[in-house]
């Protein structure tokens, strides 16, 4: 709990910056900092409670997606230029998204699974 208020902490003061300095004011870092709180933020605290899936979320699977996210967060991202940062992590939020929405290990979970680590190799350093 406490390295998830870290990283939420870390991503507020990310944006204040951009926002103050500009997207190209920054260094990139500033911008990863910052979607990678997204990651947690739209993953582990907000719930879709429309979806039947995801407003009624087990433990175990709890646990199974904060150990994912978190492992997005301790990955090293390789990025030229902060324009392709935000499209990046959006498609990474989108993925984890259906996997929220999807019967936990399911064939469609695991699809999902699949295509998400498509998506990390894309840009995952080592």
């Amino acid at each position: 709990v406490d390295l998830i208020k870290i990283i939420l902490i870390r991503g507020k003061d990310a944006q204040e910056q951009i926002n103050i300095l500009g997207d190209d004011g920054v260094p990139i870092s500033y911008h990863v900092d910052f979607w990678k709180s997204e990651v947690i933020d739209f993953i582990i605290l907000q719930q879709d409670a429309f979806d039947p899936i995801d407003r009624n979320c087990p433990l175990e699977r709890q646990r199974y997606m904060l150990n994912k996210v978190l492992d997005i967060y301790r990955m090293e991202f390789s990025f030229d230029e902060f324009e392709v940062i935000n499209p990046y992590f959006k498609r990474i939020i989108d993925t984890l998204k259906q996997i929220n929405y999807s019967e936990f290990q399911s064939e469609k979970f695991n699809n999902y699974e699949k295509e998400l680590d498509k998506i990390i190799d894309e840009r995952k350093i080592g």
